[in-house]
């Protein structure tokens, strides 16, 4: 794959473009008065600033006429009260024009926000209403388990109205610096980076203060698709995934001479850990191998960690290796070298080394089993095993969330902004954009020993094919 050096400059063009051609225009901001709106798509709530969650409300909607707020900036405080006895977790979201399909014509989420029982969190929303726009809401959606919740709403508007592209002068360079930043890295192409331009501009009108600036990288990320990025403000913590708790791979014989090794999660966090972790890996193929099975399930159904290289290194004989894969960003790639117990990027130091002694690959019939519980480095192993000769994948797609990816950038005013810039490339050359996909999708209604007794019939069938090439 060969770096997007053209993708790159028509970003910071575009990105130049828009801070050029940005007029300063500071704005007074004050309390106003929301009217309700009517329709199809009313509020909750009469008076359109105030919404109750519950087991029976999961979904509740404050929804306001905006017709005279035209072309003007509107703040939204928002507060949440768990009444509960259970954490509660709520999630807000801006609909402009909203739909009763659900649906609307900009729909900006917002930061999850979980609450401790009986305990309070704020989080403020802003937002440019468009000339065209008739109403405005914020719709909050609670998580399982429900807890009663109560969330009340305070709005300020802006004294005067923007054309598209108008902003404060206080803003204008940390405006260009977030989007230069999230432009320059972000690894996907852009398939249209003028209308990428046209949303920032949209977005950005009559911006204040740094969370005018926060609630346009959350809507320019939204309208390229970017699940992953993220930002937040100097007071906001960025997202932090818990670490899963490590549990020792699993290793079967089957009566069949079939092998099955089962990896589970794995916290990364202390390297003394996960070195024995894949020293373990390593040693209990190597018991499987010296059986002779006539053939491999490896189940990462479970399987979930931060850094894939443990795994790698633990599963250096079945990978046949060397090259397994790569991470790919804007400037070109960074192949993924296993080999002898060893796992490194092409260049570089080993980054898990087992010193194991030299040892044949295994390249006998794999199936490798997925699904929503292949996370993370688990993602990055199955795409190290895309491409691996007899090989082939049964279950369900990878839950699609890498984490190796993101790298934090911190802004002039202190803000945190998270941008994918990195992805995974399996052996053939193909980046991978989203979950693994099985070659044979489990029904619906299939059982997990049913996956495996599929996969079981397909690699012995294999086993026979590969002994007869």
């Amino acid at each position: 794959m060969t770096p997007q050096r053209p993708l790159v400059l028509n970003c910071l063009a575009l990105c130049a473009a828009l801070a050029a051609s940005a007029p300063a225009v500071a704005a007074v901001r004050a309390a106003c008065t929301p009217h309700p709106a009517g329709g199809d798509v009313p509020s909750q709530a009469a008076d359109a600033l105030s919404l109750a969650l519950d087991a029976a409300h999961p979904v509740a909607l404050a929804n306001w006429d905006v017709r005279w707020w035209q072309r003007h900036r509107v703040w939204i405080a928002l507060e949440a009260r768990n009444d509960g006895d259970a954490t509660a977790r709520v999630l807000p979201q801006m609909l402009v024009d909203a739909r009763p399909d659900g649906g609307a014509a900009t729909l900006l989420s917002g930061l999850p926000l979980a609450l401790a029982p009986h305990a309070r969190a704020t989080q403020r929303l802003a937002v440019y209403v468009p000339d065209d726009a008739k109403t405005l809401g914020v719709r909050v959606l609670a998580g399982a388990p429900v807890q009663p919740v109560a969330v009340a709403f305070a709005l300020e508007c802006s004294d005067a109205r923007f054309a598209t592209g108008e902003l404060a002068p206080s803003v204008t360079r940390l405006l260009d610096e977030a989007l230069m930043t999230y432009f320059t890295g972000f690894v996907d192409p852009l398939p249209d980076p003028n209308a990428a331009l046209e949303t920032a501009r949209m977005l950005a009108s009559g911006a204040q203060d740094g969370v005018d600036v926060l609630w346009t990288l959350r809507g320019v990320m939204q309208s390229v698709r970017d699940d992953h990025g993220y930002i937040v403000g100097p007071d906001e913590p960025p997202p932090v995934r818990r670490a899963p708790a490590t549990r020792p791979s699993e290793f079967e014989l089957r009566a069949d001479g079939t092998a099955v090794v089962r990896l589970h999660a794995l916290d990364t966090g202390a390297p003394g850990a996960a070195q024995a972790w894949a020293g373990a890996l390593h040693d209990g193929v190597a018991a499987l191998a010296a059986r002779h099975p006539l053939a491999w399930i490896v189940d990462l159904r479970d399987h979930d960690a931060d850094s894939p290289w443990p795994a790698f290194a633990g599963l250096s004989t079945l990978l046949d290796g060397p090259a397994v894969g790569a991470f790919v960003d804007r400037r070109g790639t960074q192949p993924w070298i296993v080999e002898r117990g060893s796992a490194r990027i092409a260049g570089g130091p080993a980054q898990v080394d087992l010193e194991s002694p030299p040892e044949p690959s295994l390249r006998a019939a794999v199936a490798v089993l997925t699904g929503p519980g292949t996370r993370d480095a688990g993602e990055d192993l199955a795409v190290a095993f895309r491409g691996r000769a007899n090989t082939r994948f049964f279950g369900a797609p990878t839950a699609g969330f890498p984490t190796l990816g993101v790298r934090a950038h911190r802004l002039a005013d202190g803000s945190t902004l998270g941008v994918l810039e990195t992805r995974d490339a399996d052996r053939t050359g193909t980046v991978h954009r989203l979950g693994v996909e099985p070659d044979v999708p489990a029904a619906a209604d299939a059982t997990p020993e049913a996956v495996l007794r599929q996969a079981v019939d397909w690699a012995l069938a294999e086993r026979g094919a590969v002994e007869r090439r």
